[in-house]
């Protein structure tokens, strides 16, 4: 599978399913020097594939609080220290936050070096890995500073999966329900038909379902590169859920943030456009399935939580932006756009709306 980048016109690789030692010394009589970004929990588990001569181990923590601008200055100083070259190359191996930060090191570090994302978690997989975002965040909200910067390869390796515990299964299930309301009923109806213990039981399926996520992605990224608006319709719950992460410092997982994002975003949909009641309720019981509507929040806090969606890159004129669901498998359209502005005072009462019901067992 070969995906062109707009920007460039060049193009990246993505490799499924080949030895992961073998690809990486073919890695590293490639180049200069190569370094692997992982962390903690990642190396525990692959130490064994990934401790090969010539190839140099840069180990953060695990989670969000790893994507700041003092853990990217010290891989900067540590690959600078080896003496890493423009002919150098640095992997991202791990899950989301281990692909942003190693994506925004090789894309500053010298101006720019090579990159290669082997990504670890489903929602890496499926989702952070392709698309050439990279970033880290800000004291004022999620991924506020970062690039787009592709990488020359990804290798995706569903076995990875098999080390996942149930629930961080269930987080990539979050996204994966993404792409079925987004762009694929199928996946959605899919998901709809199968059971809690999603993994176990559907492995045979897996290949398949990244796949379908992946020419989602793609097919959406090749179109609109930088964000001007298709791309925006991948945002899908994650304007309140990026929020959610930011104003509870992380507590919450990714996975459980997004999806409690994506019942807010769908309610506003039902409550101010076109999506049905029974679509409406569709995602919500599937959500739900996958105990992905865990987080709550305070009425107290949602002017805070406003302020951090205002602060978001993906808001203009103090209005805050949304990707909006039309019906399962297709996103909402106004004058043309993907990207709808929506009064602060409107979302608010819709925020409160979903807590009292949320709070109620209405919903």
């Amino acid at each position: 599978m070969i995906i062109k980048n707009a920007i460039k016109n060049q193009s990246y690789k993505i490799y499924f399913n080949i030895n992961l030692k073998k690809y990486l010394n073919n890695l590293i009589k490639k180049y200069y020097k190569v370094a692997i970004i992982t962390d903690e929990n990642v190396y525990k588990i692959y130490k064994e594939k990934i401790n090969i001569k010539g190839l140099d181990i840069l180990r953060v923590k695990p989670g969000e609080k790893s994507k700041s601008f003092n853990v990217k200055n010290s891989l900067d100083e540590k690959l600078l220290e080896k003496k890493f070259n423009r002919n150098s190359l640095i992997i991202g191996f791990g899950g989301g936050v281990v692909g942003d930060l190693s994506g925004y090191v090789a894309a500053t570090i010298l101006r720019g070096i090579d990159l290669v994302h082997i990504p670890t978690s489903l929602i890496a997989i499926v989702d952070s890995s392709i698309g050439g975002k990279t970033g880290i965040n800000s004291k004022n909200g999620k991924n506020l500073i970062g690039s787009f910067y592709n990488p020359r390869e990804i290798l995706i390796n569903s076995e990875f999966i098999n080390t996942l515990s149930l629930k961080e299964v269930r987080q990539g299930l979050s996204e994966i329900i993404k792409y079925g309301v987004i762009k694929n009923e199928k996946i959605f109806n899919f998901l709809e038909k199968s059971n809690k213990v999603f993994m176990q039981n559907h492995k045979k399926n897996i290949d398949k379902i990244i796949k379908e996520c992946i020419k989602i992605k793609i097919d959406t990224v090749e179109k609109d590169f930088k964000e001007n608006d298709l791309r925006s319709i991948l945002n899908f719950g994650h304007t309140i859920g990026h929020a959610l992460e930011k104003k509870y410092s992380y507590k919450f997982s990714h996975g459980d943030c997004i999806g409690t994002g994506m019942a807010i975003e769908s309610l506003i949909a039902n409550n101010i456009y076109k999506l049905s009641t029974k679509n409406f309720s569709r995602i919500l019981k599937l959500l739900d399935k996958f105990e992905l509507r865990k987080v709550s929040y305070k009425v107290n806090d949602i002017d805070n939580l406003l302020d951090l969606m205002e602060l978001d890159k993906k808001n203009k004129n103090s209005m805050i932006t949304f990707s909006l669901p039309k019906k399962i498998g297709s996103m909402l359209r106004i004058n043309n756009k993907h990207k709808i502005e929506i009064k602060r005072s409107l979302i608010k009462k819709i925020m409160i709306k979903y807590l009292n019901e949320f709070e109620n067992k209405k919903i």
